[in-house]
């Protein structure tokens, strides 16, 4: 039987259990599936989403970056003190943005130039940021956010926050470089082999840094969105989310291995998660089991990962041998009879 095109797709399988996964609450507690507590998951997945896309960038690279919650409160810290001292939203909002794909970059030229594993390295910023954080604030969180910026986490267009709707529109068109483009190309390609795609003139220095500098920019942007949302951020804002981006990665069917992936996948990881973790309270399971829970969906997800990735390796190896078949090599069938027989007088001098 013909397998759909679709179903055939990585991110399939965590596009449909999120869906199944709704049914068989929205079964149980009717509450679950009612459109404003939809809306509510929406709005607390945007968060984790723009984290999990900038993670399954530089894991397609063949990197991790377990910083971007460290990146994540230190923007925000420098965002709240600019939006409580006056500054214009929207200079705040380029500042903060540029702070945070310096924050990244710092990650990428480490991994790239310094030849630093990139565990190493993002596990060194992740206490460094979190460091400058407190030093900063002194232990304090940062405050008196303008209720005019607050006021940005409110806003609904078609009975959507309106931060939804511009983080979608910022992960389609992450979609569509990733999808269409040379630059996305060059980066599975970056990924998949690295040596190779050296050889063939892609920059693969230069995808890795711009990959972990896109994770510091969507960290960022993931902190304009924490600050018009909670409306305060201290030091220990994000503490143990890069966790979970990189689970929602994962889970959306990002290898680990790099070179596969989509922010399609990541996008609907985090949104597997955020579906998790709310629909807890609602089966009366405490809060705590949250982290446990996802946990186990990770490894199960690493699991099926490893299998598939066996099998299609199986799979290749043996389109290959089939490839590499010599024709010659072929069983060939006995000749006639009757051309024996005339080979044999022809041989003999044509005497009988």
């Amino acid at each position: 039987m013909r397998v759909p095109a679709f179903l055939r797709a990585r991110e399939a399988v965590t596009i449909i259990g999120a869906l199944l996964f709704l049914l068989v609450v929205g079964l149980v507690q009717s509450r679950f599936v009612e459109v404003g507590n939809l809306v509510r998951m929406a709005n607390s997945a945007v968060i984790l989403a723009l984290l999990a896309a900038g993670v399954a960038l530089v894991i397609i690279t063949r990197n991790i970056d377990v910083s971007v919650g460290s990146t994540m409160a230190l923007t925000g810290i420098l965002g709240g003190l600019m939006l409580r001292d006056g500054v214009p939203a929207a200079l705040t909002v380029l500042a903060v943005v540029a702070a945070g794909a310096a924050l990244g970059a710092i990650n990428g030229v480490g991994v790239t130039y310094g030849h630093v594993p990139s565990i190493v390295m993002t596990l060194g910023t992740l206490g460094a940021y979190r460091g400058i954080s407190f030093i900063i604030t002194g232990g304090h969180s940062v405050e008196n956010i303008p209720a005019s910026y607050k006021r940005i986490g409110t806003l609904e267009v078609l009975g959507m926050p309106v931060l939804v709707w511009t983080a979608l529109a910022l992960l389609v068109a992450l979609m569509l470089v990733m999808a269409r483009t040379r630059t996305g190309r060059h980066i599975y390609a970056t990924g998949d082999n690295a040596t190779g795609a050296h050889l063939i003139g892609v920059r693969t220095n230069g995808m890795v840094v711009l990959a972990f500098t896109a994770s510091g920019t969507l960290a960022a942007v993931a902190a304009l969105v924490f600050l018009a949302q909670i409306g305060s951020v201290s030091n220990q804002a994000g503490m143990g989310i890069e966790m979970r981006a990189i689970a929602a990665a994962v889970i959306g069917g990002v290898a680990l291995s790099g070179g596969v992936g989509s922010i399609l996948g990541a996008t609907f990881g985090a949104v597997f998660i955020t579906t998790v973790t709310s629909s807890l309270s609602f089966l009366g399971i405490p809060g705590f089991w949250a982290d446990t829970v996802i946990g186990a969906i990770l490894l199960a997800a690493l699991f099926a990962d490893s299998r598939v990735r066996a099998g299609l390796e199986r799979r290749r190896r043996a389109a290959r041998y089939r490839t590499d078949e010599v024709p010659g090599d072929e069983p060939v069938e006995p000749p006639p009879a009757a051309a024996v027989a005339e080979s044999t007088r022809v041989t003999s001098g044509g005497a009988s």
